[in-house]
Order: structure tokens, then sequence, then C-alpha cells
């Protein structure tokens, strides 16, 4: 009981320090702009399904409607029970593709539901439950826990969560091994307690090149440090990243690393 009170009240203790430390920021997130990403996807999907259903729908129509004239068009019976196996086969293809856009409203539907059920606060409210919380803990263990008093010592944001958030769209699974947005946006900001930054097969060129774009965005006063701490982070050398980082607008560029680095651009402007 000692050891999960103690582990129970170090968790919330850090969750605690944490808002403390950087509640400006916190409370200036947006998280709903997480969902853009995924939203405009789905928008996209459904513009081309309508497009599908229509014309699935067009085909229908036009059977359906030599097929209703057979009685006055002189059509034989074999020919009338061609078209109308036809009218069965169009109807059947209609159908799925009138359910695939069904199933794109309701995925479209369920996101905005998810987007909207983020309370623009939560930040603090899960600092004000974990806070409530404490000193019900401390009654039963009132050991002190100690601090890493720099832990949270650096509390200024390098990158927006909505920059970051199309950055993570564009590298996640690609430059970079899976992560959650959240914790990249951590991991770019150098917080502490922040995931590694696991760099995928054959990508540490545009990860260099990733790394030497955002460095721009940054203060020439802290850049240098930013870049060595996100070396590290990443696992590229030095020596490395100052030979590869302008390779994927080399003269001529490969087609993926042109892909990439206009993709970027777009991105960071």
């Amino acid at each position: 009981m000692e050891i999960v009170l103690k582990s129970l009240h170090s968790d919330l203790d850090r969750i605690v320090s944490l808002y403390k430390a950087n509640s400006r920021y916190y409370d200036r997130m947006d998280l709903r702009l997480l969902w853009y990403t995924p939203l405009s996807y789905v928008e996209k999907d459904i513009e081309a399904q309508k497009t599908k259903t229509q014309e699935a729908s067009d085909e229908l129509k036009e059977a359906s409607n030599s097929y209703e004239m057979t009685p006055f068009n002189g059509m034989s019976k074999d020919e009338a029970a061609v078209l109308e196996r036809r009218v069965d086969k169009l109807t059947e293809e209609y159908l799925k593709e009138k359910a695939k856009l069904q199933n794109l409203y309701s995925k479209r539907k369920r996101l905005e539901e998810e987007r909207w059920s983020v309370p623009t606060d939560i930040f603090r409210l899960i600092y004000l439950k974990c806070n409530d919380l404490l000193p019900i803990i401390e009654k039963y263990y009132n050991k002190p826990v100690e601090k890493n008093k720099e832990q949270f010592e650096r509390t200024e944001l390098y990158f927006s969560m909505s920059l970051l958030a199309s950055v993570h769209d564009l590298c996640n699974g690609r430059q970079f091994e899976n992560m959650a947005a959240i914790d990249f946006f951590h991991a770019l900001n150098l917080h502490q307690a922040s995931k590694q930054l696991k760099v995928c097969k054959n990508e540490k060129v545009r990860v260099c090149y990733l790394v030497h774009q955002l460095s721009e965005k940054i203060d020439k006063g802290t850049r240098t440090e930013w870049i060595e701490a996100i070396l590290r982070n990443t696992g590229v050398e030095p020596d490395y990243y100052r030979s590869k980082y302008r390779e994927p607008i080399s003269d001529p560029p490969s087609k993926k690393n042109k892909e990439f680095a206009e993709a970027l651009k777009e991105i960071l402007g």
C-alpha cells in the first residue's frame, strides 16, 4: 500500500507542478486543433464519395427508366430479363456506394463530437482535480516526495501546438515512429519529461532537414542549444547533421526529398 500511495502521490505532485510552471502556455492551448487534419481528410473523402454515389444513382435511374419502358418499346422477354438483371446489379452497387457515404458522414459526426467534447480549459481542470486529491493522499502518506528541481525549469515554448500538429501529421509514422501528437509537441519543445523521438529507417536525412527548417523559427540566441538537444534526442550525430541537412533541396533532389521539402515549406511558410 505504501508503494501504491507513494507512486500516486508522486504522479499527482508532478502534474500539479508541471501545470503551475507552465499554466500560461497550457491555458492558451486549443486541443481541438488536433482534429483539424482528420476532419479535413474526411471532408475530402466525402466529396469523392458523393461523386461516386451520384454516378451510381444516375446510372441506375437511366437503366430503371429503360426497364419501365419495356412494355412500350417492343423489347422481347429475353431483352427485358437482361435489363432487369442490370437494374438489380446497379441497385446493389448504388446501395453499396450510398452506405459508404453514410459511413463517412457518421465518421465526420463522431470526430466533431469528439472535438467539441474537449473542454477549452482541460489542463486547468486536470490540475484542479489532482490538486484536490493531493491532501487526501497525504492523510495516508505523509512522507515528502523529493522533487527534481530542474524537471520543470524551462517554461517557454519554441513552437506552438498548431504548428507542431501539422508537422506531426506530415512526419508521424514516416520520418518518426508513431507518437501521439501531444508527446510530439512536448518532445520538440524540449520538455523534461518528454518521450524520445525515434527516427524511422532511411529517414535521417529528412529529419536533419526538418531540424534545420524548424531551427530557423527559433531566436538565434537559443537556436544552437535547441539543435544540439534535438540531435541528442533523435540520436543523430552533429557531423552527420551538418553534412546532410541541405540534401533534400540539393540539385537535383530525389523525388521523395523534393516532396518532403515542399510539404514542409507549405507548413512553415
